[in-house]
């Protein structure tokens, strides 16, 4: 792992996040990539031929993607791009005909069969992560930081561990791991004893937020897996 690495703006983005994150860096870094994702789409491309061909496509955007959509609380972005969803919907009901005495109606079917576009955008922005991460690791200060941050959610560890290349790589990145894991284990203990009675006058400290890093440990952030 000591071999040159050569290093650009995701290699210094990415040591940046693991200095500083108290989460999994890899689930920020994503977040906030998803966030530029619609914000650049309803700032500037409700009207671009590109994504409403996309979404036509796939039917819309999946429940998840399509509930942060709303979250941004663009109404006229978002009515513009869904208004060719529910022109859609309208041509499939149009093509509904009455079932036969003897059967049951046929299911609707779902317009569009590509793959949702945050989707698509999700996952190639997941593995160029994952991948500056693991290229990065050969750099000691890359290293460094890697080792006294948070570590990884499961979901992107078990990611990184299957598509790194080198023993070495991947033998680092179960110790570090294994060490976040023993001590968040120790950490969640400490808070569940702490909730025994003969316990309940000390306060909480470093542990108290362990039962949602738990979560997120194990799951991921909200709203990236």
């Amino acid at each position: 792992m000591k071999r040159k690495y050569e290093k650009h703006m995701a290699f210094y983005k990415m040591q940046d996040e693991l200095l500083k994150a108290k989460q999994c860096a890899l689930c920020i870094i994503e977040r906030k990539a998803l966030h530029q994702f619609f914000d650049g789409l309803l700032y500037e491309r409700v009207t671009d031929p590109g994504i409403r061909t996309a979404l036509a496509r796939s039917g819309g955007f999946c429940p998840r993607h399509a509930h942060m959509l709303v979250g941004f609380g663009d109404a006229l972005g978002t009515a513009i791009l869904y208004q060719d969803q529910i022109r859609l919907r309208m041509e499939a009901l149009r093509k509904v005909k009455p079932p036969a005495r003897t059967r049951h109606a046929r299911p609707l079917d779902s317009p569009g069969k590509g793959v949702c576009p945050a989707c698509h955008y999700e996952e190639q922005t997941r593995m160029l992560n994952v991948h500056t991460l693991l290229q990065g690791l050969s750099d000691s200060g890359m290293a460094a930081a890697f080792t006294s941050s948070a570590g990884l959610c499961f979901p992107h560890f078990s990611l990184a561990l299957n598509e790194a290349q080198e023993v070495a790589t991947s033998n680092f990145l179960k110790q570090a791991q294994w060490q976040k894991v023993e001590h968040l284990q120790s950490q969640l203990q400490e808070f569940i004893d702490k909730h025994d009675h003969r316990r309940t006058a000390e306060e909480f400290a470093a542990e108290k937020d362990s039962w949602l890093r738990a979560v997120e440990f194990v799951s991921g952030m909200k709203n990236v897996f």
